[in-house]
């Protein structure tokens, strides 16, 4: 049966596996911690001895090895042009690294590692069954990744599907704003009202703050979810604006299928009210749409950058 390998590099860890690519099932599948102030080529020896102890386990050697990482790319040629996390890796062409670190003739292929979280999530996880699919995932920030026809939508760039940078609430073009959770709607990215700084764990922590409740998100959706009251009321809120940056992606890409990941989607059941109050007031005629939670959770990475070899 065919197999294909995928790693996945995050801030402070490494994961990877070996899937089948008939059925998903997982033949093998680890992980190794390192230092994001290390030199470039200390990661790329990381990875390598993660490749070498998954082939190990499997008996077999891949010569295409695909590879999610944070961060943004000169696609033409694997170099990394900006990576919060890791700014050691800027200005390094990763595939080359990697392959050189891997030793023999090895092919590495390189995709930002939202993008193959999503690739992942539509191929063995919560869009298993259809053909597009939209993986929004609510952590520190907001991240995601779009899937049209089983191909992962790039865009003519590369940038596409950076859902946490869709505006839901533009600034208002006279006198303040007067929502309640307005206050710090500046993004880091230079707009104001991006669906970050509104749907993240990190902005419903400071909304709940603001409203004179916990910032504790567990706490809060427990509490949410014993009884009708203020945290239940932020919660359908905070669902609501979720439900614009979903509707914005219906309106665009007719596309009706959306998981729903990261920490903070833990909350999907208190935020899917809201949601799907926004959803069916702004369908337009378009159909259904379906919000379900993502089901692969930290393996969606690494599952997705092994699809990339295949």
């Amino acid at each position: 049966m065919k197999r294909a390998l995928g790693i996945d590099i995050g801030g402070t860890t490494i994961k990877g596996g070996i899937v089948e690519v008939d059925g998903g099932a997982r033949v093998a599948e680890g992980f190794v911690h390192f230092d994001k102030a290390v030199p470039a080529a200390e990661i790329w020896d990381r990875v390598a001895e993660l490749v070498g102890r998954l082939e190990d386990e499997a008996g077999e050697s891949f010569p295409r090895i695909g590879v999610g990482c944070a961060g943004l790319f000169d696609r033409a040629t694997g170099e990394v042009l900006a990576s919060a996390n890791m700014p050691n890796l800027e200005g390094e062409r990763l595939p080359d690294g990697v392959a050189a670190a891997l030793g023999g003739n090895r092919e590495v292929l390189l995709e930002n590692d939202a993008n193959v979280a999503a690739f992942g999530e539509q191929w063995f996880g919560a869009g298993v069954d259809v053909r597009d699919l939209v993986l929004v995932t609510l952590g520190t920030g907001v991240g995601g990744g779009v899937v049209l026809g089983d191909e992962l939508f790039l865009g003519p760039r590369g940038n596409a599907g950076e859902l946490g940078h869709v505006v839901v609430h533009p600034r208002p073009s006279g006198g303040p704003y007067d929502a309640p959770y307005a206050e710090e709607l500046e993004c880091a990215c230079g707009s104001y009202g991006c669906g970050e700084r509104l749907i993240s764990a990190t902005a419903a922590a400071r909304r709940a703050r603001a409203a004179g409740l916990t910032d504790d998100l567990v706490a809060l959706c427990a509490t949410a979810r014993a009884a009708d009251g203020p945290e239940r009321a932020l919660l359908h809120e905070i669902g609501r604006d979720l439900g614009s940056t979903l509707a914005t992606m219906v309106t665009l890409f007719d596309v009706g299928n959306f998981a729903i990941g990261g920490g903070f989607g833990a909350a999907l059941d208190l935020l899917l009210p809201g949601a799907s109050e926004v959803l069916e007031e702004r369908r337009y005629g378009t159909r259904p749409v379906s919000v379900v939670p993502a089901k692969l959770g930290g393996d969606a990475g690494w599952i997705g950058a092994a699809r990339l070899t295949l």
